[in-house]
């Protein structure tokens, strides 16, 4: 807990600064709800009018089924900022522990199924243009079974996670805080986890990466300069604007996630946990994807 520091006046009295640690919370608590409130209103926004459109177009493409599952996790996510809003301008946390957990977890959750999906997208259109795969064989169910399939997976990974170990610290229970589960990571169980999803993110997306960018560079040499006009390049950017999102939203919090785990367990450091929150709120911005699409930025 930080000490007061009390300044002397020139008349004798005494008055309470605040402290390092408690300006950083209050500006970092700031931070968040500003992060917070643009998620909520442009991810709705953008959530509300994508969904307008699919229904409207009524797309059978594989591509399509996937955008939906994508919509899906949004709204979840959207749904739950309404309790981190409330508890970062109350600094209270109102509504119980387990709904704190489920709260927490979401946001965990809606992250890496995000990012499967956003990796599914990217490789069955490399897949197409590396004639591994033929449009005509891939139909809406194939993209509806490999839905299944990774709400399923990702299912058993995450709910056995959440139910037996998030969270259940019973020192968490004590007190009217929330999204401060960081005692797990003195687990050596939980560090070795932590380290394996950061290896295998970022070595997903450079690999990803670097060949996306090959193959649009090959698109625009032999388009050019009318490549815009052609479905295939188009195609390929939409790709690449999903790698920017995960490298914009998830990296930064994963890099830093490794400072976290190395220097957090050693010291009682508030300030490294605000920052973490910081991290994870940037993970929430991959919800105005929908937006940028509706607002012409890809197309």
């Amino acid at each position: 807990m930080d000490e007061m520091n009390v300044a002397i006046l020139s008349n004798g009295s005494s008055v309470v600064m605040p402290t390092a640690g408690q300006v950083c919370e209050a500006y970092c608590r700031a931070i968040l709800t500003t992060a917070y409130s643009v998620v909520l209103f442009g991810g709705s926004v953008g959530t509300i009018m994508m969904s307008h459109m699919m229904l409207k177009r009524k797309s059978q493409s594989a591509v399509a089924t996937i955008i939906i599952n994508i919509i899906v996790l949004h709204s979840l996510l959207l749904i739950s900022l309404p309790f981190r809003l409330s508890y970062y301008i109350s600094a209270v946390w109102k509504f119980g522990s387990f709904t704190c957990r489920m709260v927490s977890g979401i946001i965990y959750a809606h992250m890496y199924f995000t990012f499967v999906f956003y990796v599914a997208i990217v490789t069955l259109r490399l897949l197409i243009y590396f004639k591994k795969l033929q449009m005509q064989q891939l139909q809406k169910f194939h993209a509806v079974a490999l839905s299944i399939i990774i709400w399923m997976a990702g299912s058993f990974i995450f709910l056995p996670i959440f139910f037996l170990q998030y969270g259940t610290d019973p020192s968490y229970t004590e007190q009217q805080r929330c999204f401060e589960f960081h005692r797990s990571l003195n687990c050596k169980d939980i560090i070795i986890t932590n380290y394996s999803i950061i290896v295998i993110m970022m070595t997903t997306v450079l690999v990803l990466f670097l060949t996306q960018l090959i193959v649009i560079l090959r698109l625009i040499k032999a388009y050019w300069p009318d490549m815009w006009a052609h479905q295939e390049y188009r195609a390929q950017i939409k790709s690449f604007f999903f790698l920017l999102v995960i490298v914009v939203c998830f990296i930064p919090h994963h890099a830093f996630r490794i400072y976290f785990i190395q220097n957090y367990p050693e010291q009682e450091n508030s300030k490294l946990i605000l920052y973490n929150e910081i991290c994870v709120a940037l993970t929430a911005f991959c919800c105005l994807d929908m937006l940028c699409f509706i607002c012409g930025v890809i197309h």
